[in-house]
């Protein structure tokens, strides 16, 4: 079976997220540490449209939980939802935006699926809404670690374009030891 792939811009934003994080001498640090492949793909500009191994982003979000975060779960989960809102906030760009504003929170579950299947190769997301709480379950997605805490904030990011304020967001089935199970999910609660 072949390697999950995915965009381009969720590995760029993912390492400028970072980089922002360690600062820019712990980061070339961090850089030269990194496997000779993915040091390749942002050493050359990363086509945000691209099609790119998940094993580059798996390990980024490595560093993200044992450098960034010294392997602390609380921390790390905090950390990958920032880097899922970081990553979002730099993907939307000002048509997203005026978007945003118009969609209503039900169709945004509704298209959810689509989003995930025009960004990663395989795989599938389940989306519901409930009042007003989102719920995301993923299956099928071997190597994406963290998919749960990153996609909460993606989602948490899409809510306040909408005008939504988040009150709080639950990640299921997940731990630094178990990063992704068949069936990992995200609650996301918000308010008007």
């Amino acid at each position: 079976m072949a390697e999950l792939q995915l965009r381009g811009y969720l590995i760029a934003h993912t390492a400028e997220f970072i980089r922002e994080r360690l600062g820019a001498s712990e980061w070339a640090s961090v850089l030269s540490t990194l496997s000779p492949e993915l040091q390749g793909v942002l050493s050359s500009q990363v086509k945000h449209g691209g099609w790119y191994a998940m094993s580059h982003l798996t390990e980024l979000n490595r560093v993200t939980t044992s450098i960034v975060c010294k392997g602390d779960s609380a921390r790390a989960q905090q950390a990958l939802h920032d880097c899922g809102r970081y990553v979002a906030g730099e993907a939307t760009n000002t048509f997203l935006k005026m978007l945003l504003k118009m969609l209503t929170p039900n169709l945004f579950a509704k298209k959810l699926p689509d989003v995930f299947r025009r960004d990663f190769s395989s795989g599938r997301l389940e989306s519901t809404l409930s009042g007003r709480t989102l719920t995301c379950r993923y299956y099928e997605l071997p190597g994406f670690e963290h998919c749960a805490p990153l996609s909460s904030g993606f989602a948490a990011k899409a809510f306040e374009g909408m005008g939504k304020k988040i009150e709080q967001f639950r990640i299921k089935d997940w731990s630094l030891e178990q990063p992704t199970v068949d069936g990992t999910s995200f609650e996301l609660t918000w308010s008007d």
